[in-house]
């Protein structure tokens, strides 16, 4: 029974991400692809650079992590939905896709050696200021709090729109320093919904401040038209917890 609704579970995730992921090619435009390999891997990435990108400059880095399979297509969506934000102007917005070779990949899957080395390979090819700042939906949710539990210290913020925290995941006193936005749809599913206000509530025992943000109309997935400063603002403005 355990395996069947795990089978339901995964179908119903799929299909979420089956609707219509089109970009215009205006947005599209604003984000290059780039590769490195590090050991056996290879890492490809889509990424928006900031206005008038001066190469002999460190930027702050904005790392996206898209929900779903994270495909290119997918990824594409989710910069032009959850991550195109004015607020980022003056980042390197990073945003990893997987490797179309392996159908199994998914960064939520990633273990603490591949996160370290997804990290160094930012890290080696691009100037980003140490401390960064950290996103992710759904799947890359997930993936988003598995990067932080490996290594909290590589960042100063997290925002999941939405995003699940495994129960037997310790949050530590590392944690201490990181600013956290939880946005969710109030239209999402009730699961999500539900590690939605659960995780908050276990981040505030502990972080520098989380905020609990529902976002109104909303459903798991974000249409391209929606503001998504909405998300961000209550990150760079301020909002007491809810």
């Amino acid at each position: 029974m355990r395996s069947l609704i795990l089978l339901l579970a995964i179908i119903g995730f799929q299909n979420v991400w089956s609707q219509d992921l089109a970009v215009s090619e205006e947005i599209l435009s604003e984000l290059t692809t780039v590769q490195f390999e590090a050991d056996t891997n290879l890492y490809s990435f889509r990424v928006a650079y900031p206005a008038n990108y001066d190469s002999e400059k460190e930027y702050k880095c904005f790392l996206g992590l898209s929900g779903g399979g994270q495909s290119m297509k997918i990824v594409n969506y989710c910069y032009a939905a959850w991550f195109r934000s004015g607020y980022f102007k003056d980042y390197i917005t990073v945003l990893p896709v997987v490797d179309p070779a392996d159908d199994t990949t998914n960064f939520m899957d990633y273990g603490l050696e591949r996160i370290k080395e997804i990290l160094d390979v930012v890290n080696e090819n691009f100037r980003v200021k140490p401390a960064w700042l950290i996103a992710g939906t759904s799947n890359g949710g997930v993936a988003a709090f598995n990067f932080i539990t490996a290594f909290p210290d590589r960042f100063e913020g997290l925002i999941v729109a939405p995003g699940k925290l495994s129960e037997d995941v310790e949050i530590t006193e590392a944690w201490s320093h990181l600013k956290v936005v939880v946005a969710y749809g109030d239209q999402d599913s009730k699961s999500w919904i539900k590690a939605s206000k659960t995780v908050a509530k276990r981040l505030k025992k502990v972080v520098s401040s989380v905020m609990l943000i529902p976002l109104k109309g909303q459903g798991h997935i974000l249409p391209v038209t929606f503001n998504v400063d909405k998300m961000y603002d209550p990150y760079f403005l301020g909002k007491k917890y809810i």
